[in-house]
């Protein structure tokens, strides 16, 4: 009869002790692994399309705030030493009038639509939708890109103003049904949206133009290609239900297709097979 030492005993007691250990760790590791890359595998509202329009918006210079700006320019140069114009050439610029003198602003107008998911459990309802974490992946040649809200003064759908840019995190919250202007979505699925615009091109000035077209063909009368416009963006979509938060990331390529020329240009985002959610 083979006896075996209390030595060898303890010895395969901590060997069973260190493998059951280890299993549970290597398990740990692949449920969060596997987590990472699939994250939850039911959520009860999900990204039924994304639509992109993209397209340009032109207004009349306000000519007293066009000569206050020019005399700031002035200013800024004289103190540094690098103005290059002088006293007669200032005076021939303000003098100057145009028949056309447009601020022009790039517009690339989001909208995201949630479902609700048919195949949940539960019954559920939107609380609210943040729209944060809005990161550049790759920045414009020509231009600013800044991101703005809908507006609540007056039918237009955005209005390029200070109030209503987004500095850090876009809410919307849950409702009967979808209110753009006052940042609501149906608590049973709806769209919300915003919109990037490059706020940093040159105005368009010309006496030669019998008018001017709608939209984006302006862009071409300005010498910017489509290469000067390219962006990337990204940002996570937050949605609130109750007793529960989950987030995706979206990025997105900007302004959609060969802008320069046309009116404007659009695209309807429909598989989202490599969307995940996680809370």
């Amino acid at each position: 009869m083979i006896h075996i030492s209390d030595k060898l005993k303890k010895a395969i007691k901590l060997s069973i002790v260190i493998l059951v250990i280890a299993i549970v760790i290597a398990f740990a590791i692949f449920s969060v692994m596997k987590y990472e890359v699939e994250g939850e595998k039911e959520v009860p509202f999900k990204l039924g399309k994304i639509i992109i329009i993209s397209s340009a918006t032109s207004d009349d210079v306000d000519n007293s705030e066009q000569q206050v700006e020019d005399n700031n320019q002035v200013d800024n140069q004289v103190e540094d030493g690098s103005a290059s114009q002088t006293i007669d050439e200032q005076q021939q610029q303000e003098t100057e009038s145009y028949i056309w003198n447009k601020k022009v602003i790039q517009t690339n107008d989001v909208y995201i639509y949630l479902d609700k998911n048919t195949e949940y459990a539960e019954s559920q309802s939107i609380k609210s939708v943040k729209i944060e974490n809005i990161k550049m992946l790759q920045n414009v040649n020509v231009g600013k890109i800044q991101v703005y809200m809908p507006n609540s003064l007056d039918d237009a759908v955005y209005k390029y103003i200070n109030e209503f840019l987004v500095n850090s995190t876009l809410t919307y919250t849950g409702a009967e049904m979808d209110n753009k202007n006052n940042l609501q979505i149906g608590n049973q699925g709806g769209c919300v949206c915003l919109s990037f615009a490059n706020v940093g091109l040159d105005q368009y000035k010309s006496n030669d133009d019998q008018e001017i077209q709608q939209g984006a063909a302006i862009l071409e009368k300005m010498n910017i290609s489509n290469s000067d416009l390219k962006f990337k963006v990204s940002f996570d979509l937050v949605v609130e239900v109750q007793g529960m938060t989950y987030r995706t990331n979206i990025a997105l390529d900007m302004p959609v297709d060969e802008l320069v020329g046309k009116k404007e240009t659009h695209t309807e985002i429909t598989q989202f097979d490599d969307v995940v959610y996680k809370r």
